[in-house]
């Protein structure tokens, strides 16, 4: 979806341009060496262990994205963060951002770019899923490419999936349902769920329990 971010369940946003403010624009100029950095390494180490299974996103409609959104929330949470450029590009926008991510190796290297590029973003390695969180194929899990051995990463950072008002992913194309329904049963309530794929661009949804309001 060039341009734009794929709206679901009719909440429609402004069109994504290129028209940022003065701040926006020297942000992204001042983040480009960030994006640089982040596919050079990708291209050195993708056969090395940790690389396995990262997939570089496209970090420019990420970031006109997390700028559109500004002001709609304030905490953010990148479930598998691999190098931590968007959790970095979040924290730098304002959010409080953290990450997720199950490579410790991956983990090492986000906390150096994040020092690298003044972020105050903070990372924990483990499981994004969290614990509470039965897998059903029967609600259209039908398959998981996401690891699940690990121990869920949320008490490493004193946090729930629940205290964040907006969280990111790039989910396996099989795995678009499995991760909303984690979202609808265990995240905040009415919180924003963006996500990347390749073939689908970005598209953002509200998928938090129901509020009881």
């Amino acid at each position: 979806m060039d341009g734009e971010i794929g709206m679901k369940n009719g909440w429609p946003l402004q069109a994504l341009n290129d028209d940022y403010d003065g701040s926006e624009q020297s942000l992204r100029i001042e983040l480009q060496p960030l994006w640089d950095e982040a596919d050079n390494l990708w291209e050195r180490s993708q056969t090395a262990d940790g690389f396995h299974a990262y997939v570089s996103a496209d970090y420019d409609a990420v970031f006109r994205s997390l700028v559109q959104l500004r002001g709609q929330a304030v905490t953010f949470l990148e479930w598998g963060s691999g190098l931590g450029v968007v959790t970095i590009m979040a924290s730098r926008l304002g959010f409080e951002a953290y990450g997720i991510e199950n490579e410790p190796e991956l983990v090492d290297h986000a906390y150096t770019f994040g020092e690298r590029y003044a972020s105050a973003a903070r990372f924990a390695c483990g499981n994004f899923f969290p614990s509470e969180f039965e897998w059903n194929p029967g609600k259209g899990e039908t398959e998981v490419r996401t690891a699940l051995h690990s121990a869920a990463a949320y008490e490493r950072m004193g946090r729930k999936l629940s205290d964040f008002d907006l969280v990111y992913a790039y989910p396996w194309p099989e795995e678009h349902q499995l991760y909303q329904n984690v979202m609808r049963e265990c995240g905040r309530p009415n919180s924003l769920f963006l996500t990347y794929d390749v073939l689908r661009g970005m598209e953002l949804h509200r998928c938090g329990r129901p509020s009881t309001r």
